[in-house]
């Protein structure tokens, strides 16, 4: 492939270089100020207050190499190694799931019951949820659960980063059957919930480059909810909260009669008016 890109030149000659190739990508310029912004640590507002500044030779082979990766439909987030969450800028490792803004609203449900005490994120991926919950609540601690080595090297990181490391346990779980501790005040999950079938047709970014455990739900999404609701019913405290994210109105009644007994809270939606969240409480002994 051969990329009509300049040598040596400004900032802003690349970036509409850069424009000019993502042409077949829906937002060509968000695409590159991404790129950009997030290869030399800047936001939109500052990278444009430099359109001007000299590009050097190293600088220009770090450009020409994230591109070559973008047009291979690899994720901004890998190609960066981060992703923002919750106003945190969090480190992603190629292999993780990349933390959606979906997630957030999850979050912030949470957030508004949730106040102390320990609390559960099975397949914490980036540790992104964990890390929200920890830093809005000083007095939380959490038991992050994954499947992946990758996703717990890298929730080690953000972590270890966010200075939080004394206040979580990271444990390699392939069931929730295998956490330890509890009882739990808060249980909170975003688990696989794409069915089966689907997978291979979602975007490229998504089918060919993230793992496949954190998006894969079985055949009709709902597998891994069953025994996370069963493990919840008995290791959350009187009172505690169950809380996940899942694939939309199509998943809520089947989801609803999963979760018989608990007390439904909130059944919310993303910015999409998609339904994407559940919060149930245990009853009260």
């Amino acid at each position: 492939m051969r990329l009509e890109l300049p040598d040596q030149s400004s900032l802003g000659a690349w970036r509409r270089a850069l424009i000019k190739e993502l042409a077949d990508f829906p937002s060509p310029a968000v695409e590159a100020d991404a790129l950009l912004g997030g290869l030399f640590g800047w936001n939109r507002t500052a990278l444009h207050a430099r359109l001007q500044d000299p590009v050097g030779a190293e600088e220009a082979r770090v450009i020409s190499s994230a591109l070559c990766r973008r047009l291979n439909r690899e994720p901004v987030q890998y190609i960066t190694g981060r992703c923002q969450f919750w106003g945190r800028n969090l480190k992603v490792l190629p292999g993780c799931l990349v933390p959606r803004p979906e997630t957030e609203f999850l979050v912030q449900a949470v957030l508004s019951r949730f106040k102390a005490g320990t609390f559960l994120d099975w397949g914490t991926g980036t540790g992104c949820i964990a890390l929200s919950l920890l830093t809005e609540q000083p007095k939380a601690r959490a038991v992050m659960a994954e499947i992946n080595p990758r996703s717990i090297k890298c929730a080690w990181e953000n972590l270890k980063e966010a200075g939080l490391l004394s206040r979580a346990l990271l444990w390699h779980s392939r069931t929730p059957d295998d956490i330890p501790g509890g009882p739990f005040d808060l249980i909170i999950s975003n688990p696989p919930y794409v069915p089966s079938g689907q997978v291979d047709g979602l975007m490229p970014e998504v089918s060919q480059w993230e793992p496949r455990v954190a998006l894969d739900g079985g055949p009709d999404g709902l597998v891994p909810y069953g025994p996370l609701i069963y493990f919840a019913r008995s290791r959350l405290v009187p009172g505690g909260l169950l809380a996940v994210e899942f694939g939309g109105a199509s998943q809520v009644q089947s989801l609803r009669q999963m979760a018989e007994g608990l007390s439904e809270l909130e059944c919310g939606a993303d910015l999409s008016g998609e339904k994407r969240y559940f919060l149930w409480q245990k009853p009260e002994a």
